[in-house]
């Protein structure tokens, strides 16, 4: 029963409480808001993958026979991740409506499937035609706003619901329906949308209510842009669909130039870090834009200009779409020297034949260090008192912590405006990389959306697999190491910080810069509402394997009365580092210091300023990924003013408060305390 609910994912996008997985993920409130406009509520539905062994080849009953100067092409490569109606990903409307779905063609676009190339057909699927009815292909220049599509300004086209298929055979050789368009359309010098529409005139099962086909698996994404626009309903607003994923639809392009033999990759990656005399590979995603495809392919890694590899790869099994995927890892070798060493990846050959790209150049830099820094990991824990899933970030921190100790640091994000412990920073942050699942976390910004305690893998059986990537980030080089202090200052309403990078090369890099963060511990207040979720798991022993989930699996829905540590309740460079904190002339073993000065009245969220832990991140600009990190309590007395042991031979002549204001007694806060000795004590009041 628990595999069971760990395959089956169903999102309920509009609702305050989304449901994927059976931990409890929740969506981002923003996302929340962008469909409640909506008439009804949107819905996702993914069975999971399950596959039965192929049948023997039928004549497939809407099916093109490509001609010689045709080819499919789409933002989704053809590769339909099943024929089961079940298993595919789907989304919907929830309801009978009408449904318009489209992509967008630029005119120019980097794929040059625009201008010259002209639309022949088009390629779907239906989970289920049972109930679906007034079908039809459309193109325009602008996005029609009439339900019966009769404003597309290029072209409609009915379709025959006797000549469509669907997947509720499971029949692999006869549920895509492939569809020759009447007039051919050639694309000019205007952007145009491509698309079909569709009535679903009753709901009787999941299919009704989930019609749309998409794809997310990242292999068979060309590009996301305008990959996905919808609407449904009486509604004209149009949608942009592309977080859930890109629409499952190719087109047939006609051309009488076309390229046979392309390959084609970015033109950069990150940087790679090395030992001396060390390897490492170069992930590479290579997409095939020619007509044969891809078999094989010879490539050349030079390093400083002289060739460091050069091999010729032969697919095991050869990708014939145009559009295809394939992800190959690049050796290359760093030289017994430190330093920073230009690296250039080029796919010379495709199928025995030169390869016809203009774009099969990557370019970047190897840096090889001394001697790798010593490697802390960081882990942001994104969470919410509104996340019924919370205690799953609650139960990880804390073993954690018992496993590695000062080997990782952890911090605590809190999201969404209703939570009384969001860091706006943060937030903003959050939002621009588009994080919408909670609980959540990253590490070292490069293992990302790790779900707390379960792992990557959300282990079936509750196993703290978490740990494991945890492992695998620890194996990082690092090439630089981070220390940071951090003080109250002498009025407590600021803390001063002090960064030392230490960089293990000499070498010019401008993408590394510094992100400060404070965070707090025993967060406490009796208002506090902490959604709760866990009691699905009573009764099948999860508080036995796991005794730190027993007060969530055996509490109420809304818990009162918790402590929160690791908080983070300022922030400062958080997306991209703070300009200037690094220099770019970079020398081995030379320490750079930077310095930053948080003021606590700007982070009213602050309870307890004597229970502070100060962050320094290094981060590579270039990539988004964390280089390195330290933290450190924050001291609470100022150098010089000393600790009140002798105060009892002095008397006291005056008392202040933080901001200067003088007091008779001791007040809650820090208090500034003169004696008769003429010693100034700070203190805290609580």
């Amino acid at each position: 029963m628990l595999k069971k609910l760990l395959l089956c994912t169903s999102l309920l996008l509009g609702t305050s409480t989304t449901q994927l997985y059976a931990q409890h993920i929740q969506k981002m409130e923003s996302v929340q808001q962008m469909v409640a406009a909506a008439d009804g509520v949107e819905e996702i539905y993914d069975q999971g993958n399950t596959f039965n062994s192929l049948k023997a080849p039928a004549v497939q009953k809407a099916h093109i026979d490509l001609k010689s100067n045709e080819v499919w092409w789409g933002y989704f490569n053809g590769k339909y991740r099943t024929y089961k109606a079940d298993d595919l990903l789907k989304y919907g409307f929830g309801g009978a409506a009408v449904y318009a779905c489209g992509i967008k063609i630029p005119a120019n676009n980097a794929f040059d499937m625009g201008k010259g190339k002209t639309i022949e057909g088009i390629k779907f699927v239906f989970p289920d035609i049972k109930n679906i009815d007034d079908v039809k292909i459309w193109i325009s220049t602008k996005l029609s706003t009439a339900e019966d599509m009769s404003d597309c300004d290029i072209y409609v086209q009915n379709v025959d619901k006797a000549d469509l298929v669907d997947a509720t055979k499971n029949d692999p050789d006869n549920y895509i329906n492939e569809i020759r368009l009447d007039q051919p359309y050639t694309i000019g010098d205007k952007d145009i949308y491509v698309g079909y529409s569709f009535r679903v005139t009753q709901i009787d099962n999941r299919d009704d209510q989930t019609p749309v086909v998409l794809d997310n698996n990242d292999e068979n994404i060309i590009c996301r842009d305008g990959a996905f626009l919808r609407r449904y309903g009486t509604s004209t607003t149009w949608r942009d669909g592309a977080d859930y994923g890109v629409l499952a639809i190719q087109l047939l392009m006609s051309s009488e130039n076309f390229k046979d033999n392309v390959v084609e990759m970015n033109d950069s990656f990150n940087d790679v870090v090395l030992e001396k005399n060390g390897t490492d590979k170069v992930p590479m995603m290579l997409s095939t834009a020619g007509k044969n495809g891809l078999k094989t392919f010879k490539y050349v890694v030079s390093v400083d200009g002289k060739v460091n590899d050069e091999q010729t790869v032969t697919l095991d099994t050869p990708i014939k779409e145009m559009g295809g995927k394939f992800t190959y890892e690049f050796p290359v070798k760093a030289g017994d020297k430190q330093g920073v060493y230009p690296v250039e990846i080029k796919v010379v050959e495709v199928n025995g034949a030169e390869n016809e790209s203009s774009k099969c150049v990557a370019k970047g830099e190897i840096v090889v260090v001394e001697k790798p820094a010593v490697h802390k990991v960081f882990v942001e824990d994104y969470t919410g008192l509104w996340s019924s899933g919370y205690a799953f970030g609650y139960a990880s921190k804390i073993r954690l912590k018992e496993k590695y100790g000062d080997k990782v640091a952890l911090v605590t994000v809190h999201n969404g405006s209703s939570d009384p412990m969001t860091d706006k920073e943060y937030d903003e942050y959050l939002k621009a990389i588009g994080l919408k699942y909670f609980p959540n976390t990253d590490i070292d910004r490069t293992f990302f959306q790790v779900y707390p305690y379960l792992g990557a893998n959300k282990s079936e059986y509750f196993r703290f697999e978490y740990a494991d990537t945890v492992d695998e980030a620890l194996k990082l080089l690092s090439l630089g190491s981070v220390d940071v202090s951090g003080k109250l200052t002498d009025d407590g309403s600021k803390v001063d910080l002090e960064a030392k990078v230490k960089f293990g090369f000499t070498g010019e890099k401008d993408n590394y810069a510094l992100f400060y963060l404070l965070t707090e511990d025993g967060k406490h207040n009796d208002l506090w509402v902490q959604d709760n979720g866990m009691q699905d798991y009573e009764g099948i022993g999860l508080e036995d394997a796991e005794p730190l989930f027993d007060p969530f699996i055996n509490g109420p829905e809304e818990m009162k009365g918790l402590v929160y540590d690791d908080v983070v309740v300022a922030s400062k460079g958080v997306h991209k580092g703070i300009e200037g904190s690094i220099s770019s002339t970079i020398k081995l073993d030379e320490v750079q210091t930077n310095h930053f000065t948080f003021t606590l009245s700007d982070y009213p969220i602050i309870q307890d300023n004597s229970k502070l832990r100060a962050f320094a991140v290094l981060l590579d600009t270039k990539s988004g990924k964390v280089v390195n990190v330290n933290e450190c309590k924050v001291k609470g007395v100022e150098t010089g003013i000393s600790d009140n042991t002798a105060a009892s031979k002095a008397v006291e002549v005056a008392r202040y408060t933080a901001d200067g204001q003088q007091v008779s007694q001791p007040v809650k806060g820090v208090n500034i305390v003169r004696y008769s000795d003429g010693r100034v004590v700070k203190t805290v009041v609580r």
